[in-house]
């Protein structure tokens, strides 16, 4: 890729590492640059700007510290792939949160059958100890890539079957609204900081240690009844979660 000399405005107050940096953060968002693709070496940037190595190096850091792109001994500075955003605003599951960004969401099954709930899941639930739940483990696709493990947890009684369901690519909180008449209406949910595990790694494609997201929910119903117990392991390249606060 050949890239042109962008001479910056030395009598704008706007320091010159952010003007480079302007300058390359909006060629990655308006997709001139993809995903993968080079960018040019800290000597090729000076030249290109005219400045020194110093608000060049100030400027690829902020780039990073942002995500935009990845810096490599070997193979140089490159576009970071784009992360998917979560809005923490209303309940939704993954695929209707994919759908909503015009992206195609898929998933393979690593586990689906009745057992008996475990002190922990039986505590969240609200259920007796060794009382039958149903759990689903998937890993969740978005464009055929793999984005996170998702494992599902129910009282077996309030969705007898599901596990017999074709639940591959398919949103559970549909199916359970239209094949089960049930209808999460609110959850909490807690995030935590991880690394990646090596069963996880290997299902998620991604080298063992790396950054994880764990969130785990606990959805209700309108009677405020907890029903669905999920747990689950995003990728920390590809995932950040968007969170809307106010004074009231």
């Amino acid at each position: 890729m050949v890239f042109f000399c962008v001479e910056l405005n030395h009598d704008l107050p706007t320091p010159l590492y952010q003007q480079v940096y302007d300058i390359w953060k909006r060629k990655i968002e308006t997709g001139e640059l993809k995903p993968g693709d080079r960018i040019p070496t800290e000597r090729e940037l000076c030249e290109l700007h005219g400045v020194s190595q110093i608000t060049v190096r100030q400027a690829i850091q902020m780039l990073v510290q942002e995500g935009l792109v990845i810096r490599r001994p070997r193979t140089g500075t490159r576009v970071a792939q784009r992360k998917f955003s979560q809005q923490l605003v209303r309940l939704t599951s993954f695929s209707e949160d994919m759908r909503s960004r015009g992206l195609i969401p898929g998933g393979r099954v690593v586990f689906a059958a009745e057992e008996k709930a475990d002190v922990a899941t039986a505590r969240r639930l609200k259920l007796d100890e060794n009382a039958s739940i149903v759990k689903i483990e998937r890993v969740r696709v978005a464009e055929d890539e793999p984005m996170a493990i998702e494992t599902f947890r129910m009282s077996a009684d309030l969705c007898p079957g599901i596990v017999n369901e074709n639940i591959e690519d398919k949103s559970l909180y549909e199916l359970l609204r239209i094949r089960y008449r049930i209808d999460p209406v609110w959850a909490q949910q807690s995030f935590e900081a991880s690394s990646c595990k090596t069963k996880e790694a290997e299902l998620l494609g991604i080298r063992r240690g790396a950054p994880v997201l764990r969130v785990e929910r606990i959805a209700y119903d309108s009677s405020e009844t907890p029903i669905e117990y999920t747990t689950s392991v995003y990728r920390g390249d590809r995932y950040k979660l968007h969170v809307y606060m106010n004074t009231r």
